[in-house]
């Protein structure tokens, strides 16, 4: 699953996220989220923004639960499908958040009153940049090389998740392979050497050859 730190790093974009953040929060209510609380991006019949101040959350596919992304404060959702006429997903806190809501249209007013337009140019293109390392990562490779791009990314989660996520739940919600292949794989690559399992936990990836 493609981790928003892998841009981030190299960009003014996380700034520009904090900075509209920091400019929109006396007109929201902050409120605090527990792990496993929803959030949906429409209210009342009305597309909102979901503000994360602080914590963890994951994008989840309405229709059947499917992880779509990690959303790690700092960051705005909600900019992204607006057009469509409902938007097809929902966030799951991954532990305790800080969070505001805000319509999209109230949004959009003081962006305009603040000036802050490139500000929300600049998140929508690391928005973009994440959707095509998405596409790259995730996208038309074999079981495999999916099995290794998310046991990557669990490696890289912080301890809480990798300390109570096993490698095949991990991978198991984030995409449509089956259990028994995914097991098989991982049985293989443990066997092999090539990484290092308790418990169903990932400990350590040693290596992972690029062919299995």
């Amino acid at each position: 699953m493609y981790d928003l730190s892998k841009v981030t790093e190299r960009t003014t974009a996380l700034a520009a996220v904090e900075e509209i953040l920091t400019s929109i929060k006396p007109l929201v209510q902050i409120k605090q989220g527990r792990i496993g609380q929803r959030f949906y991006l429409e209210q009342n019949d009305q597309r909102v923004c979901f503000l994360l101040y602080s914590g963890t959350c994951v994008a989840k596919r309405i229709q059947d639960s499917l992880v779509l992304s990690t959303i790690r404060t700092p960051s705005i959702v909600g900019l992204h499908d607006i057009f469509l006429a409902k938007s097809y997903m929902h966030l799951l806190a991954r532990g305790d958040v800080e969070y505001g809501i805000l319509s999209v249209d109230e949004f959009f007013c003081h962006v305009e009153s603040k000036n802050l337009w490139k500000n929300v140019c600049r998140m929508l293109m690391l928005s973009a940049t994440r959707f095509c390392e998405y596409q790259r990562e995730m996208v038309g490779i074999s079981n495999y090389e999916l099995i290794c791009n998310f046991l990557t990314s669990l490696s890289m989660e912080n301890f809480d998740v990798r300390a109570t996520t096993t490698a095949l739940e991990y991978i198991q919600e984030r995409s449509l392979l089956s259990r028994s292949g995914i097991m098989k794989t991982l049985s293989s690559l443990k066997m092999g050497g090539y990484i290092d399992i308790r418990n169903g936990l990932l400990i350590k990836i040693n290596s992972l050859p690029k062919k299995f």
